[in-house]
């Protein structure tokens, strides 16, 4: 065959999470959608396994590997896709929904949750992630990744950087391979880009504050902050029909919830990491625009430092969100966009 006259580039791509009727099924042309507002994004490529070998044996042949003695490690290849994105409450939303099941705002994950744990066509709704041109099979050709599960996501701010947009970070994995052809969507609910003309910045937050327990809101000059809602998800078994390997299920692990602040080092900072209250040294955190707004009523401060900046010093304050253990129908963290 000849070179292709063909390229790829980021631009021309369009990226959208759509929502699945079945279990190891592409979304339907009438899926539920949302165009992702993406500044940049990976995904696995298509051939992506290990190669397992065995040990070389005696005997004529035995000290090279012949095609039985290397196979591709199809039974637990897991596919991972990462969308890099601006802050709309829209995009924010359908991530906390994949994530944690909660996409309504305040996006609230509970510590009871999750509340299912084995994955499979009858007790979860996975999504698509869909890339418009994203195949390299042919020129105006689709690349789909079916029933992608959330790993993670981090939301993030630094009003130094990207005009002060609070952007989004969000990753997801499959076991199923990526399908090289189009969707034609029509019908359904669409979110397009048009529909996000608004997103979250730094500029615009009106209060952050630190409340330790025993201790009153310390109100934080806020240069950047970052939060982390991350779980493990993992594949079980395999279907050798057709030698897709497709997994028969998911197992999900547990939420950990961690974040950072970086705010001017002062007596507000100072008293925020001070507990009053030593027999329960947690503290309520805060960041809000009036609208966008993260709470985290639980949090566990993590070994604070200083940034010795020349514009002046700056408090680092890691922290970890919990839930408030009288009942575990309490809030870990909730994420708000309206």
């Amino acid at each position: 065959m000849a070179k292709s006259a063909l390229f790829q580039t980021s631009q021309q791509t369009n990226v959208l999470i759509a929502t699945e009727s079945t279990f190891g099924t592409k979304a339907a042309t009438g899926a539920a959608r949302i165009h992702m507002p993406v500044t940049s994004y990976s995904f696995s490529e298509v051939a992506n396994h290990t190669l397992a070998v065995a040990p070389f044996r005696a005997g004529a042949g035995g000290a090279t590997q012949s095609t039985e003695m290397v196979k591709a490690q199809r039974h637990d290849r897991m596919y991972e896709i990462t969308l890099e994105f601006m802050g709309s409450p829209q995009a924010i939303n359908r991530v906390c929904l994949a994530l944690f099941g909660d996409g309504d705002s305040p996006n609230i994950l509970l510590g009871s949750m999750p509340a299912v744990s084995n994955i499979n066509g009858s007790t979860a709704t996975p999504v698509t992630i869909y890339f418009d041109k994203g195949s390299a099979s042919a020129a105006n050709t689709a690349l789909s990744f079916a029933s992608c599960m959330c790993t993670s996501f981090t939301i993030s701010g630094d009003i130094g950087g990207n005009g002060g947009v609070i952007m989004g970070s969000a990753t997801f994995v499959t076991g199923f391979n990526p399908d090289k052809a189009n969707i034609s969507f029509s019908g359904g609910t669409e979110t397009t880009i048009a529909n996000q003309s608004s997103y979250f910045n730094m500029h615009d937050l009106s209060a952050t504050t630190i409340t330790p327990s025993g201790g009153s809101a310390e109100d934080l000059v806020l240069f950047s902050f970052e939060l982390n809602i991350a779980r493990s998800v993992n594949r079980v078994g395999f279907d050798t029909a057709a030698n897709s390997f497709a997994p028969l299920g998911y197992v999900v692990g547990g939420y950990e919830v961690t974040g950072s602040m970086t705010v001017k080092r002062d007596a507000e900072s100072d008293a925020a990491i001070t507990y009053a209250d030593t027999a329960e040294p947690v503290c309520a955190v805060s960041i809000t625009d009036g609208t966008f707004a993260i709470a985290a009523p639980k949090a566990i401060i993590d070994q604070s430092s200083i940034n010795f900046d020349e514009d002046g010093f700056k408090s680092v304050i890691p922290f970890r969100c919990t839930y408030d253990a009288a009942n575990t129908s309490n809030t870990v963290v909730s994420i708000a966009t309206s």
